[in-house]
């Protein structure tokens, strides 16, 4: 494998560990955890956890975006140079729809995600009803997550295995069977070639053979 592939790859992982992994974290133990405290301590824990936790999520979004555009450049090229489909693979698989859905939800991501740590006055919305925007968030995410699946399954390219059953190449005929051959050695009439006498050799080979068959 490339080791720019390689880097790419391990990027997008990282990437997706990091801001999947936190908003998991934080819908499901740590949002629980802060209704059970006072409000006063609540909004402290908030205000140091949105500080510590701001600079990852920039780090995975980051990952994410970088990775994930090159990775699709590299593809894109890859497709093209080596001609797939005659050129219309992309066209005939949706390559391009379906990772056209999969950028939009993750910008969506990306935008939740950084309002759910941010300040401003625009994303204060998002962070009166935490619960309810990690939920969404998650979902959107879950569904980022599929659709990289099926994207990743078209990455083997195009199907080149053209027998119809068993994986026989185009152009290339099975050898064929040959019946008269086995028909020869079934044959009542070959077989008493070997058991009958030969009529046309001499006396004496005559008596020899007959010998030999008693």
């Amino acid at each position: 494998m490339d080791a720019l592939l390689l880097l790419l790859r391990w990027m997008h992982i990282f990437g997706v560990v990091i801001l999947v992994g936190g908003l998991c974290f934080s819908r499901f133990a740590l949002l629980p955890a802060l209704a059970d405290t006072e409000e006063d301590s609540r909004e402290k824990l908030q205000e140091s956890i949105r500080r510590k936790w701001l600079p990852w999520v920039i780090i995975g979004i980051t990952l994410l975006l970088v990775s994930g555009l090159a990775n699709f450049l590299l593809f894109n090229s890859t497709v093209k140079s080596q001609g797939w489909g005659d050129g219309e693979w992309m066209k005939q698989t949706s390559y391009h729809t379906i990772f056209g859905v999969k950028f939009l939800l993750a910008l969506v991501v990306f935008y939740f995600a950084s309002g759910l740590v941010g300040r401003g006055s625009g994303t204060a919305w998002i962070r009166s009803d935490r619960a309810r925007w990690l939920g969404v968030t998650l979902g959107l995410a879950v569904a980022i997550i599929m659709l990289s699946g099926w994207l990743r399954n078209l990455h083997t390219g195009p199907n080149k295995s053209s027998g119809p059953e068993l994986g026989i190449p185009l152009g290339i005929d099975p050898a064929p069977n040959d019946t008269a051959e086995e028909n020869r050695y079934r044959s009542t009439e070959a077989g008493s070639a070997f058991r009958e006498p030969d009529t046309t050799a001499s006396p004496d080979e005559s008596s020899d053979a007959t010998e030999l068959n008693k």
